[in-house]
């Protein structure tokens, strides 16, 4: 345990060097005080600190929030100084340790736009070591969570508007860091088809991408699940959201909004082919029902504000989208993969207009009512 006075003497030692080459020697004492035997609030308090003087430059010395930020020039050399120390961090508990207080639930509002800069390199460099911990950081914090949406919007602006003719940097990203792949999709299927919200539609190149990585990897989407995140001691693993029923969603809205068919049919048929390889057996938790209600909502809340309009009832666009919702739930109750209350999906589909594979879909549903249906 460090005493107040070589606290001072540390701190003072820091400021004697220019920003940003003091982060790399900030960083190290971080460590060494996150992964001491014996930690205690004294050290945490210590190393908060640190990050917030000397390695993002948020604060001065008394401690007062600076009026300025970091300046293009600086913050790429911070950048530099993050990415090789992490890079370089060999223990995959010890990186995930610092990638977590670094870019803590607390700070995450501050950091995002370092956040989104350094995994973006990590992308482009590439460095499955730096992925791992940003992949690790969104099952943690909640990957469909405000922050990861906010980091995989950055990434998207990055790779998909900023840069385009960087594209083929995301085409092998599965193969290289197939978790971080997986929480990636399910933060990207969060940001897109939500009412209301400009822009509605994925950027094409996005839609291409993920229609290929789960045509080429069925089991891409479970990536998350197959392996236990290594966590600092006392950790708590959280259960990470697949992007089923968020492409799920894409796949079903897609033809009442008149996007390019093609495209989409091909990942609806990718999800398809994603759900029926689940193993039946100790099925994991794939599909939250409540994710899929959300979807009934959003569907009949488009029938409802065309109501005065008879003939959207038949309208093919919707009977596609019906069809479509259908098959996934049937396909998916086949091989286990939805978990939670089947009833409050099964009495939300009556709210939908008539669809014959739905109809077909309830009526299963209401001869198997004889034994409870509920998994957990």
């Amino acid at each position: 345990m460090m005493s107040g006075s070589s606290d001072v003497n540390l701190k003072q030692s820091l400021r004697k060097l220019e920003y940003p080459l003091c982060a790399h020697e900030a960083l190290k004492k971080i460590v060494e005080l996150l992964t001491a035997r014996v930690t205690n609030i004294k050290n945490m308090d210590l190393s908060l600190d640190l990050m917030a003087e000397f390695v993002f430059f948020e604060v001065d010395r008394r401690g007062n929030k600076r009026p300025t930020g970091l300046s293009p020039l600086v913050e790429l050399q911070l950048l530099e100084i993050l990415f090789e120390f992490l890079n370089n961090t060999q223990s995959e508990v010890t990186r995930n340790t610092l990638f977590f207080n670094l870019f803590s639930a607390i700070t995450i509002n501050m950091r995002v736009g370092i956040l989104g800069k350094l995994v973006s390199l990590a992308i482009g460099i590439p460095s499955s070591i730096i992925l791992i911990s940003a992949s690790t950081w969104m099952q943690q914090i909640g990957n469909t969570s405000p922050s990861s949406c906010k980091l995989v919007e950055a990434l998207v602006f990055d790779y998909a508007h900023l840069a385009p003719n960087l594209q083929d940097k995301m085409k092998d990203l599965p193969k290289i860091a197939p978790e971080f792949t997986a929480n990636f999709l399910t933060g990207v299927a969060e940001n897109y088809y939500v009412p209301k919200k400009n822009p509605m539609f994925p950027p094409e190149v996005l839609l291409k991408y993920a229609a290929d990585w789960l045509t080429e990897n069925c089991t891409l989407c479970l990536a998350p699940q197959a392996k236990a995140p290594l966590l600092p001691p006392g950790a708590i693993a959280m259960e990470a959201t697949t992007p089923i029923a968020g492409l799920l969603r894409w796949c079903i809205l897609a033809p009442i909004y008149e996007q390019d068919q093609d495209v989409y049919t091909k990942l609806y048929l990718a999800l398809l082919n994603s759900i029926a390889e689940i193993p039946t057996a100790n099925a994991p938790r794939v599909i939250n029902v409540q994710h899929l209600t959300a979807t009934v909502n959003l569907l009949h809340n488009y029938v409802k504000t065309r109501e005065s309009n008879v003939s959207v009832l038949v309208d093919p666009a919707l009977q596609l989208a019906l069809d479509r919702f259908g098959q996934a739930i049937q396909v998916a109750l086949s091989v286990n993969a939805i978990y939670g209350h089947l009833n409050e999906l099964f009495n939300s589909l009556q709210k939908l207009p008539f669809n014959k594979l739905i109809s077909i879909v309830l009526n299963k549903y209401k001869l198997s009512k004889s034994t409870p249906i509920i998994i957990v």
